[in-house]
C-alpha cells in the first residue's frame, strides 16, 4: 500500500495512469495468449504440409490438421477452409482465399491500438502532471516566498513522480507492443507460406475424399472386420 501510497502523490493525473498500466497489461496478457495459439497451430499446418512435399505423410494428414484448426477457431484454419471444397477453380479457390485472409487477419490486431495510444499517451500525460505540480510550487512560492524551500522542492520532487511513471509505462508497452507486432507478422508470412505450400499441393489434396460419417453404414458395420470404413463418399 505504501508503494501505492507514493506513487498517488504525483497528483491527480496518477488516477488515469494507474488505471491504463493496468488494462494495458491485461491487454498485453490476452493478446499475448492469443497470438501464441495462433503462432503455434499455423506452424502445426507449415510441418504437416513440409512434410507433404517430401511424401513423409499421408494424404489425409492435411485434410486433418485443416479441419482441426477449424474446430479451434484458429485464423490460419478459416483463411486456408477452401483448400478443403475440391469444387471451386484456381482462380475462385485464390479469391476466395485472399478474401478470407483480408477479414480474418484483422483479428489479429484486436486491442492493439490501446497499447498504440499508451505508448503515445502515457509520458505526454506524466508531462502534464509534471506541469501542473511545478504550478502548484510556484503558486506556494508566490504565497509564502522563499522562506519555505522544503515546501517548494518536495512539490516538485512529487511532480516527477507522474513523468517517471508514464515513461516506465510508455517504455514497457513499447517493448511488448514491438513483440507482439513481430509474433502477428510471423504469423502472416506463415499463412501465407501454408497457402503456397495448399496451391502446390492441392492436386495431392484432390486425392483424398471428403468423408462424412454414416449412420447406417456404421450399424452395418458393426460386426466388420476392424480396419473397415464406416463412411460414406459425398
Amino acid at each position: 500500500m505504501d508503494g501505492l501510497e507514493y506513487l498517488l502523490k504525483g497528483g491527480p493525473i496518477m488516477y488515469i495512469l494507474l488505471p491504463m498500466s493496468a488494462l494495458a497489461i491485461t491487454v498485453i496478457i490476452e493478446r499475448y495468449v492469443y497470438l501464441r495459439k495462433e503462432r503455434e497451430g499455423v506452424l502445426r499446418i507449415l510441418d504437416v504440409l513440409w512434410k507433404s512435399t517430401k511424401r513423409e505423410t499421408k494424404p489425409n494428414e492435411i485434410r486433418r490438421v485443416l479441419e482441426e484448426s477449424q474446430k479451434g477457431h484458429l485464423i490460419v484454419g478459416k483463411i486456408l477452409s477452401p483448400f478443403l471444397d475440391h469444387k471451386l477453380s484456381g482462380d475462385d479457390l485464390e479469391h476466395m482465399v485472399a478474401a478470407r485472409a483480408l477479414f480474418e487477419e484483422k483479428r489479429l490486431k484486436e486491442r492493439m491500438w490501446f497499447l498504440d495510444t499508451t505508448v503515445t499517451m502515457a509520458p505526454l500525460l506524466g508531462l502534464l502532471g509534471t506541469i501542473m505540480g511545478i504550478i502548484r510550487s510556484f503558486h506556494v512560492m508566490s504565497i509564502s516566498g522563499l522562506g519555505k524551500p522544503a515546501q517548494i522542492t518536495g512539490g516538485v520532487a512529487e511532480a516527477l513522480i507522474a513523468t517517471a511513471t508514464g515513461l516506465v509505462i510508455a517504455i514497457l508497452s513499447l517493448g511488448i507492443f514491438n513483440l507482439l507486432n513481430t509474433m502477428i507478422r510471423e504469423i502472416r508470412n506463415s499463412i501465407e507460406s501454408a497457402s503456397r505450400l495448399l496451391f502446390s499441393l492441392r492436386d495431392h489434396l484432390e486425392e483424398v475424399p471428403e468423408m462424412t460419417a454414416a449412420p447406417s453404414v456404421a450399424k452395418e458395420n458393426k460386426g466388420a472386420v476392424p480396419g473397415e470404413p464406416a463412411y460414406q463418399m459425398r
